[in-house]
C-alpha cells in the first residue's frame, strides 16, 4: 500500500488546463538552456567551456560545473527524443513517488559523474570532463524501470528489458574505445537509480521486498518440519491459548464479508476452535 506525501505527486499548478509538474518545469529548463548554448556558441562566446565538470577542477571555486554539466548535449537528430524520454521518465517517477524524491533523484544522479571523475584523478591521476546527459538520462531509464519494470513500452516490450539493452549497448560503445572512465561513469549512476527508486519504493509500500531483502532471504535458515499432535490427542496449552485468536479473526470476517465467504480450510479452523473453547469450558 502506497504512502504518498500531502500532494507531492499532483501537479503543482495548471495552465491552460495542462498540469505542470516539476518535471514540466525542468524540461522547460533544459530547453532554454540548449538554445542559449546553441546561440553563445554561433557568436563565438565559450559559454559551454564554464558549464561542464573537469578533473582537475580549475578554478576550484566553479561548483556549480557539479550539475551544469548535463546541461551541454551537443545537438543531433535524436535530440528531441531525448528530450521526450527525460520529461516521461521523470514525470512517471514525481507521479508515482513524488516532486521530493525526484528531486533527490536528480540532484543524486548529477552528482554521480563528477564524483567518478574525481575518484579517477585522485586515485589514478586520469583526467576527465563531465559533460552531457547521457549517463544522466540512462541512468533515469533504469530508475524508471525499477518503479515499472513490466510496464510495456510501446506496448510490445517491457521496461526491464529495454532497460537492459540499452545499458548493455551503451557499455559497448565505451569499451570500444577503452572509454572507462565514462563506462564507469555510466555503471555507477545506473546503480545509483537503481539503489535509489529501490529504497524509495521500499518505504512506500508495506508489501514491497527490495532486492537486497529478496537476497538475505536465500541465506536464511529454512524452518525445520515439525510433526503435529493428530486431531484426536488433548489439545496442548499452545493450542488453547491460540484457539480464542484464530476464533476472533475468523468471526471478524464473518462479521465483514459473512459466512459464504470462508473457505473450506476456514470453516474447518473455524469448528475446530469451537471444539477446542468447548473443552475447555467443560474443564
Amino acid at each position: 500500500m502506497a504512502r504518498y506525501a500531502s500532494g507531492q505527486n499532483q501537479p503543482i499548478t495548471y495552465w491552460n488546463n495542462l498540469p505542470i509538474y516539476l518535471t514540466t518545469i525542468l524540461t522547460a529548463v533544459f530547453v532554454a538552456s540548449l538554445i542559449i548554448i546553441v546561440v553563445a556558441s554561433s557568436m563565438g562566446l565559450p559559454l559551454a567551456n564554464w558549464l561542464t565538470f573537469p578533473m582537475p577542477l580549475i578554478p576550484a571555486w566553479s561548483l556549480w560545473r557539479l550539475v551544469t554539466h548535463i546541461l551541454i548535449v551537443p545537438l543531433s537528430f535524436f535530440t528531441p527524443f531525448s528530450i521526450i524520454c527525460f520529461y516521461w521518465w521523470s514525470v512517471g517517477v514525481e507521479t508515482h513517488l513524488g516532486r521530493a524524491i525526484l528531486s533527490k533523484l536528480l540532484l543524486a544522479l548529477a552528482l554521480t559523474s563528477p564524483a567518478i571523475g574525481a575518484i579517477w584523478w585522485w586515485g589514478l591521476g586520469v583526467r576527465s570532463v563531465s559533460e552531457g546527459n547521457y549517463a544522466f538520462t540512462g541512468a533515469l531509464l533504469i530508475a524508471f524501470a525499477t518503479l515499472y519494470p513490466n510496464a510495456e513500452a510501446w506496448g510490445w516490450i517491457p521496461f526491464k528489458w529495454l532497460a537492459f539493452a540499452c545499458v548493455f549497448c551503451a557499455s559497448l560503445m565505451f569499451m570500444i574505445p577503452h572509454d572507462w572512465v565514462g563506462l564507469s561513469q555510466l555503471w555507477a549512476a545506473c546503480a545509483v537509480g537503481f539503489a535509489y527508486i529501490s529504497h524509495a519504493k521500499e518505504l512506500e509500500y508495506d508489501d514491497y521486498e527490495s532486492p537486497a531483502i529478496r537476497f538475505k532471504r536465500l541465506f536464511r535458515r529454512k524452518p525445520k518440519f515439525r510433526v503435529l499432535p493428530s486431531a484426536r490427542t488433548a489439545p496442548t496449552s499452545l493450542e488453547a491459548d491460540a484457539a480464542p485468536n484464530d476464533l476472533d479473526m475468523l468471526l471478524d470476517k464473518i462479521a465483514k464479508t459473512g459466512m459464504a465467504s470462508l473457505t473450506a480450510k476456514e470453516r474447518a479452523r473455524l469448528e475446530k476452535a469451537r471444539e477446542a473453547l468447548m473443552r475447555k469450558d467443560q474443564r
